[in-house]
């Protein structure tokens, strides 16, 4: 278990000091701050002093070219900076629409010709230009015209005829065509100046990139004095002294009482009381840590349930592993990976995500060579890669009672994690008689299955009586009520029970849920074979059907690459999240969020 020990600290002090102490804590960063003023007003203006600031920096951020940066500018007008990062964004983006709006305006006006439309005069009997495209299956409709009209310009599909008329014309085969008033020269001459702007607006933008370290040092200043404006308002004040409260990780309280004993604060430390609901603060090795991030995605265990972040983190990777089902893919998700190595280990969340990809490439090789399947092709027999392929993908009854089994290890697993912190209650006995129900179930169906298999011949007994024995085990002891022999507590804990026993369903409906394993595997190697299959048809034909038989390689392949690792990636933390998680958390908790320096941590 690896939820970190949290203690109730609460510190008190002069008012006069409070803003100074604040500043300590947040330089301790070590504290999760209470509320001790929940009426009070909370909108205090986290936003820098600049608007837009953040956006600023992130664009600057993802610049595709960056300078070296200053680490220390004595001087820089960061209004000044802001605004213009943020009108090079603003530009970058409205000029590749005029762009690509230039481009086809020209291809429209190309077959009319190079020109400048006239002004249009006022008077009602002014001539202007009226322009159609006719296709020239309806060409003949023009004879019946008395207007003066010209085909200027032809092509596979449309004749181009102008008209000349005060007012639009009628009976004519097709609406009018709105041309853009420019000529093309005009409109050549613009889309020039779009591209040669677009160049400098990157060269503008890599040379404020200078900037973007001394501009997150700003923001972090300005979130850290936002943060201790927040604080200050959480504390309680009174009589001239203030108080500030919160949790702090057990072994952060020597470094609180030597912060409190330097400035002649008065302390008090006292651990949760059943009345509490601390955050969550988990703590992993830093090779596990990514498990963290895909716990967190989708909840935050309550604090004093567990931490699944080392279950999840393996249980994903195998999960994903099962549904790429091919060591040639895990093998280029590996080239990938290490493509992306250096740039996902600058951050801490980049290096956890990169650790759970690399847990998934290790189990997708391993699994992949055990179902023998590289891009879609099978070992052949008497190769070494083939003494490794000791598991058949077509046996679907194999296939699916593997499925199964994964699936009824990983909820029983969940139960009896539940029985662990259970333990003090009754209803610890509940969750055992699930773990009994699930695994006794498995157990009839594979000993059914498989009656051939003397080893299997008791499996149905064990597991009627382990499905007899949680049968029971729920009745009782799914009751939160105080155990007594009162008829009317008797009664209510047997209806608790009976309500209990209804889960049986779900039981049921969660260990099918794995089969998904076994099926989305399997036509992932399938669609791999059909491919490879297509392509040799080409190839047989040689000639063109060698580049056509390469060409539904690549693009089927990538296709399959993709949908195996959005399957992966959907499925495996359905799993988890859901199937698993409805097993083991039912609380929901608060994530740790410590009161700390962005400044100091971006320096450190």
């Amino acid at each position: 278990m690896s939820i970190v020990a949290l203690s109730k600290v609460t510190l008190y002090g002069p008012a006069d000091e409070k803003d100074v102490v604040l500043d300590g804590l947040q330089s301790l960063g070590c504290v999760h701050l209470n509320n001790l003023r929940p009426v009070a007003a909370e909108g205090v203006d986290s936003s820098p002093s600049y608007p837009g600031a953040h956006q600023a920096l992130q664009y600057l951020q993802d610049s595709p070219v960056r300078r070296r940066t200053a680490r220390h500018e004595a001087k820089l007008d960061i209004e000044a900076l802001v605004k213009g990062v943020l009108d090079i964004r603003d530009r970058s983006r409205a000029l590749p629409e005029e762009r690509e709006q230039l481009r086809k305006w020209i291809a429209d006006l190309g077959p009319w010709g190079n020109f400048e439309l006239p002004p249009e005069w006022a008077g009602k009997d002014a001539l202007r230009f009226w322009f159609y495209m006719i296709p020239h299956h309806q060409t003949r409709r023009l004879d019946a015209i008395t207007l003066p009209w010209s085909v200027v310009a032809r092509d596979h599909r449309f004749a181009y005829v102008v008209v000349v008329s005060a007012d639009q014309p009628t009976g004519m085969p097709v609406p009018v065509v709105p041309l853009e008033p420019r000529s093309v020269s005009q409109m050549r001459g613009r889309l020039e100046q779009v591209e040669r702007e677009l160049e400098e607006l990157d060269y503008r933008r890599i040379g404020l990139t200078f900037h973007r370290d001394t501009l997150r040092a700003h923001l972090d200043e300005a979130d850290d004095r936002a943060a201790r404006e927040r604080a200050a308002m959480r504390a309680l004040e009174r009589d001239q002294v203030f108080a500030v409260q919160g949790w702090a990780p057990s072994a952060r309280v020597p470094a609180l009482r030597q912060f409190a004993a330097e400035r002649q604060l008065a302390l008090t430390i006292a651990g949760p009381s059943p009345q509490d609901t601390p955050p969550t603060l988990l703590d992993n090795p830093p090779t596990l840590r990514g498990g963290e991030g895909l716990v967190e995605f989708y909840m935050t265990p309550a604090y004093r349930l567990w931490d699944p972040s080392k279950a999840v983190f393996f249980a994903f990777a195998a999960f994903f592993a099962m549904i790429f089902s091919d060591a040639g893919y895990a093998l280029l998700l590996g080239l990938l990976l290490l493509a992306m190595w250096k740039r996902m280990g600058r951050t801490a969340n980049g290096r956890g995500l990169r650790d759970v990809m690399l847990a998934l490439v290790i189990f997708s090789i391993v699994y992949g060579v055990l179902v023998g399947s590289y891009f879609g092709v099978t070992p052949p027999a008497g190769s070494w890669l083939a003494s490794l392929h000791v598991l058949d993908a077509n046996n679907q009854s194999l296939m699916m009672w593997i499925s199964i089994g994964i699936g009824t290890a990983h909820l029983v697993y969940a139960n009896l994690v539940t029985v662990w912190w259970r333990r003090h209650s009754l209803t610890a006995l509940s969750a055992l008689g699930w773990a009994a129900i699930i695994l006794g179930g498995f157990c009839v169906g594979l000993g059914k299955n498989y009656p051939g298999l003397p080893e299997l011949n008791s499996l149905p007994s064990i597991g009627l009586w382990r499905l007899a024995l949680g049968g029971l085990l729920v009745l009782l002891f799914t009751s939160e009520r105080p155990f007594s022999l009162a008829l009317t507590n008797v009664f209510g804990r047997l209806v608790d029970g009976l309500k209990g026993i209804t889960g049986l369903s779900k039981a049921f409906g969660d260990v099918l849920s794995y089969l998904r394993l076994f099926a989305l595997g399997l036509a992932s190697i399938k669609l791999a074979e059909a491919f490879n299959n297509l392509a040799a048809t080409s190839f047989a034909s040689r000639g063109v059907g060698v580049l056509l038989g390469l060409l539904v390689l690549l693009v089927g392949h990538s296709i399959n690459f993709a949908m195996g690792i959005m399957s992966g990636v959907v499925h495996g933390l359905r799993l988890n999240l859901i199937e698993f998680f409805n097993w083991s958390l039912p609380e929901e908790g608060e994530v740790f969020r410590a009161f700390e320096k962005k400044a100091m941590k971006a320096d450190e």
